[in-house]
């Protein structure tokens, strides 16, 4: 078992993006599963579609945060050229839809438990989806997931206020990372 800071848990669940976001101390998800390609991600284009001022890829990655046992993972942070504002997109893949919903739900608790955590509508992303603010100091994150069949999707800006056109980005972003992940995978969702 592995803990974290709690501004590093904010930011972990946040990249995990199962809708929002955990200061849990510690963690007890595996990360032992494999990286997924790089293609299940959108590229730097595409994400610059929705937030123009993201110029660079940061990492690319195992999503280290995954909830549960992912068999495999992938996590791709892009950023603005000064580095204050991240997009972070994430998706995780399940051995079976079940195990997939029971990590999805363990997230969705972990953070509504957070103080300061602010649910948003519920997106129209995937199978089912949350998403939340919190701002810690003078950051906030605003944060979704969506279970979709045996994939978890997250995408979390870090940066950015948690406006209107902001989050309507966030969410078409998600959608359209869903959709990328699926055809990618050659899985099918339950949308």
């Amino acid at each position: 078992m592995r803990c974290r800071s709690l501004p590093g848990w904010l930011a972990a669940l946040l990249i995990a993006a199962i809708g929002a976001l955990s200061l849990a101390a510690c963690e007890d998800s595996s990360s032992s599963g494999s990286t997924l390609p790089r293609n299940v991600v959108v590229p730097l284009s595409v994400v610059n579609q929705f937030f123009p001022d993201v110029t660079q890829e940061a990492s690319t990655g195992q999503n280290t945060t995954a909830v549960g046992n992912p068999t495999a993972t992938r996590s791709v942070i892009y950023a603005t050229s000064d580095g204050s504002k991240k997009v972070t997109l994430t998706v995780d893949q399940y051995g079976s839809a079940g195990d997939a919903s029971s990590a999805y739900q363990q997230a969705v608790q972990k953070s509504e438990e957070v103080p300061g955590f602010t649910p948003l509508p519920t997106p129209n992303v995937g199978q089912q989806a949350f998403a939340g603010t919190v701002t810690m100091g003078t950051e906030t994150h605003v944060g979704l997931g969506a279970l979709d069949g045996t994939l978890i999707v997250g995408a979390t800006l870090a940066g950015y206020d948690a406006t209107p056109n902001n989050i309507a980005q966030l969410v078409a972003l998600a959608s359209t990372e869903d959709a990328a992940a699926k055809a990618a995978l050659g899985v099918s969702g339950s949308r």
